[in-house]
């Protein structure tokens, strides 16, 4: 098994026809380590989105190759991509999309459902995905009965329910006050250092701080990476 988890060769990216047309990507390489925590930063419309959503196989790419999990994802026709997404890849957003009408668990369960686990097996992973995250006492709660920061622990349950080699995270803490964030970086921590890999985009030097290494983009480029204090031996 490599021990790299995804890796990107010459990526550019082109969104936009004609006058509107721009190069969000350009030849991007760089290869991400299975265990690690990854932080991806620069300043808006540096390209941490578009990477992410790359890397993610939810968008591909004008030009370059990336290989997910060892899969190559050149050619791959959109069929493709959705089982490269499900079986490898768990995603959290800076909105939490959770379903207004489901409770905490009955969203994971949804998840778990296209996945092909149903019944009391689902309604078991839920539960326990649920503890992980410190929110085995609110599965029956609706989202409008949770915090900001409750309601993202609960997106974050659901992304790792499919038990995902890797977790991709746009700006996880955005719309949560310091407090709250912290909590997520901390479970975020916790999760990690449980073996789950981990790509996380945002502006925070404090968030930061928590990855093994940062990688800084700047319109479309990769402009310099370093390993962090985090990543070394104590």
């Amino acid at each position: 098994m490599s021990e790299f988890i995804v890796e990107a060769k010459g990526v550019t990216k082109v969104l936009g026809h004609g006058a509107a047309q721009v190069y969000a990507l350009k030849d991007i390489s760089l290869s991400l380590r299975r265990g690690e925590l990854t932080v991806l930063m620069g300043p808006s419309g540096s390209g941490k989105t578009t990477l992410l959503s790359v890397l993610g196989c939810m968008l591909t790419p004008t030009s370059g190759a990336v290989r997910v999990c060892g899969y190559a994802t050149e050619g791959a026709d959109a069929k493709v991509l959705a089982k490269l997404r499900k079986d490898h890849v768990g995603f959290v957003f800076q909105s939490y999309h959770l379903f207004p009408t489901l409770t905490a668990a009955e969203n994971i369960q949804l998840a778990l459902d296209i996945r092909g686990m149903h019944g009391e097996d689902a309604r078991a992973k839920s539960l326990d995905v649920l503890k992980k995250v410190g929110l085995a006492h609110k599965s029956t709660s609706y989202p409008r009965e949770l915090s900001g920061g409750e309601q993202q622990r609960v997106a974050i349950a659901r992304a790792i329910a499919g038990d995902p080699a890797f977790l991709l995270a746009d700006e996880p803490t955005g719309n949560l006050h310091s407090a709250q964030g912290e909590e997520i970086m901390e479970l975020f921590k916790r999760l990690n250092d449980a073996g789950t890999t981990i790509i996380q985009v945002t502006h925070s030097e404090k968030n930061a701080a928590y990855g093994h290494r940062i990688i800084q983009l700047k319109d479309g480029w990769v402009v310099g990476s370093e390993t962090t204090a985090a990543a070394r031996p104590a």
